[in-house]
Order: structure tokens, then C-alpha cells, then sequence
């Protein structure tokens, strides 16, 4: 598949790209929207394989965006900054530096947040050159920790999703594998242990297990590769991309899925066998709203009280997809995925008023 069928597919608007050899900077930025407003493009570094690789995950997230920017009526669009090569090896001050530089030709087409591998110390490296740069701490003009609205945002969605199939309240005893304990999913590590429910966790990175393991001793730990045949109610993946399989659904023992990891480009149509086996599969880019609803409100200069009331939102939508869901008989994340679309058309004929 070339660029154009994947951006057709992914309704990517602009891919632009930027190539830095003083600093090895290699950057892709992929604008999906900005029907909603400016695209704010979480910021990924990784070393891909190959470009079809980098490419496809700039896209797919880029989308991801969008859609969660639509379903919680942000004023805002959708995009993403992915930055090719090895942390260990590029990052530095300058590099981040040159990526602010790069920010600056858009002349705020786009503003940047942080993602997977991105620390406050390379945004406020970014911010040195640029102003389009999101997602601080309050000391420099932030709101926050974007990670910890981003775990609520997945805490509200959860208990929705246990609403509306379990009719349930609360989520004491209920048995939840978090898959992944980085920014985001410590967090929600912590959340769960805090609403009674019994916790279990898996990571690639021993360093990551126990650090939770010595805060928590009593957190049931498990490999990596057993993650998807846990005993569990629910499975909540909050690594970079979900990458989910045919053979692992056949394995899975849950519920629901839930959590702020995003399905990997074309892996959709799973979905449908995730529904086949009465398995909920609740979209990442509904249940990771919360650094939507925090990037946007720190965007448009408001506080973490407004952030913390939003945050709720997520519950009320996440239970009305659903109704419509069920009502309409399709997957949830296909319906979601019409509802945001429906509303960005709505939005774009409107402003062609104008």
C-alpha cells in the first residue's frame, strides 16, 4: 500500500516531512483534520523498520486524534508528530531544539503534546524554539500531568463499559490486567487500586514491574506473552498500539477491553471478531479522550478544575455509543467512529456559511 491509499484510507489530509542530518532529526508530521480547529499532534519517537512502518503509525494515530477530538466536541483537530530513529541514540537538547524550528514553519497549523518516549524535558527543549508546544507543567505554562487526566479518562470509560454490561457501579473484586505500566498506565494501575479492584500487570521492562511491584506487592504480576489468556474481567492495554491477533482473541478469557491504547492500522476489522465472542472492545481513541480534554483546555487557557469536571464526559458518551451500539447491532468502535465523522461533516458545512 503506497502513501495515498493509506492516506486515503486514514482521511489524512497533509503529510509533511522533515529531515535534519545535524542532528539526525527525521520527522513526519501527519495532519488528518483541522475542520474542528488547529491539529494537536502527539509527539512519538521510535525506531521503525521501515518507512511503511513510521508512515502507517503516523497516520493511524493522526486519525486516532481526530476521532477522539470529535466525540468529546473538542475545538480542536487531530494529528501527530512521529520522529524516526533511536532514543538511546538522537535524543538530545538540540535535536529537540531543531523539531521546535520545524514546529515554527507551520505557523500554528499545528501544536505538539507528548506521546510514547517524549519526557517534559524534550517538550520544554521544543519550547525553547517554539511556542506550539503543549501538554507542560503548570510551572511553565501547563495545567498538569497530561498522563493522569489521560488514566482517569480511561478509569471513567472502564467503569461505563462495566455499566452498561454488568450493570455494575462499581469495580471492587473485579479482576483488570493493565497491559503496559508506562505514564499512562501507572496511573491507571494506581486509579484501580484505589476503586478496590484486584490488579494485573504485564511489561516488556522489568525496571517498569517492579517499581509497581514494591509500591504494590500484592499486584498479581504475569508475562508479557501471557497477557491475552489471563483470567481477568477486563483487559486494558495502555501500550503505544494495541496490536491484536486473530489467534490471541481465541485466547482471551474477558469481558471487555478497555483501555488508551489504540488498534494498529487495518486491524479494525477485528473488532467484529471480538463482538462475534461477546468480547466489548471499547476504542482507544474514545478512552484515551482524557489528554484530549487536557491538551485542549490548556490550548484555550483553562484550569484543571474545568479538565477534572470534562473528565466525566467520557463516561457519558462512552454509555451512549454504546446504547446506540446495541440499538443498531454493529461494533462499538464502528459506530464510534460514524459519530465523530458525522460531526466533523456537520461542523464543515457550517463554517462554509460563513
Amino acid at each position: 500500500m503506497d502513501l495515498f491509499d493509506i492516506m486515503k484510507d486514514t482521511e489524512c489530509k497533509e503529510v509533511l516531512f522533515f529531515n535534519e542530518p545535524m542532528v539526525s532529526l527525521k520527522a513526519i508530521v501527519a495532519i488528518n483534520n483541522t475542520t474542528l480547529g488547529p491539529a494537536v499532534c502527539s509527539c512519538k519517537i521510535h525506531n521503525y523498520k521501515n518507512f511503511q512502518e513510521a508512515i502507517s503509525d503516523a497516520l493511524s494515530l493522526a486519525s486516532h486524534h481526530t476521532y477522539s477530538a470529535a466525540l468529546l466536541r473538542r475545538n480542536i483537530g487531530g494529528g501527530s508528530v512521529i520522529l524516526w530513529g533511536d532514543p538511546q541514540i538522537v535524543k538530545s537538547e538540540m535535536y529537540f531544539r531543531a523539531l521546535g524550528v520545524c514546529l515554527n514553519k507551520l505557523e500554528g497549523k499545528v501544536y505538539l503534546s507528548g506521546e510514547s518516549g517524549i519526557s517534559v524535558t524534550d517538550l520544554l527543549n521544543v519550547k525553547r524554539e517554539s511556542r506550539y508546544v503543549l501538554g507542560l507543567p503548570c510551572l511553565y505554562g501547563g495545567i498538569g500531568n497530561t498522563p493522569l487526566s489521560t488514566a482517569k479518562g480511561v478509569l471513567w470509560g472502564i467503569k461505563a463499559a462495566v455499566k452498561h454490561i454488568m450493570d455494575e457501579t462499581s469495580l471492587k473484586k473485579l479482576k483488570i490486567a493493565v497491559q503496559g505500566i508506562g505514564q499512562v498506565g501507572k496511573k491507571l494501575v494506581e486509579l484501580l487500586i484505589e476503586e478496590g479492584a484486584e490488579v494485573i500487570v504485564a511489561d516488556l521492562l522489568y525496571d517498569k514491574i517492579k517499581e509497581v511491584q514494591d509500591k504494590y506487592p500484592f499486584v498479581k504480576i504475569i508475562r508479557p506473552q501471557d497477557i491475552f489468556e489471563v483470567d481477568c474481567d477486563i483487559l486494558a492495554p495502555c501500550t503505544p498500539t494495541f496490536d491484536l491477533m486473530a489467534e490471541s482473541i481465541a485466547k482471551m478469557k474477558c469481558k471487555i477491553i478497555a483501555g488508551s491504547a489504540n488498534l494498529g492500522l487495518g486491524q479494525e476489522i477485528l473488532a467484529q471478531e471480538l463482538a462475534n465472542r461477546k468480547v466489548l472492545f471499547v476504542p482507544g481513541f474514545l478512552l484515551n479522550a482524557g489528554s484530549t480534554i487536557h491538551i485542549s483546555n490548556e490550548l484555550f487557557h483553562y484550569g484543571m478544575e474545568k479538565t477534572e469536571e470534562e473528565l466525566k464526559d467520557i463516561y457519558h458518551t462512552v454509555l451512549s455509543v454504546l446504547e446506540i451500539a446495541k440499538e443498531k447491532k454493529q461494533p462499538m468502535n464502528e459506530v464510534a467512529l460514524s459519530i465523530a465523522q458525522e460531526y466533523i461533516q456537520n461542523v464543515s458545512a457550517i463554517k462554509m456559511l460563513q
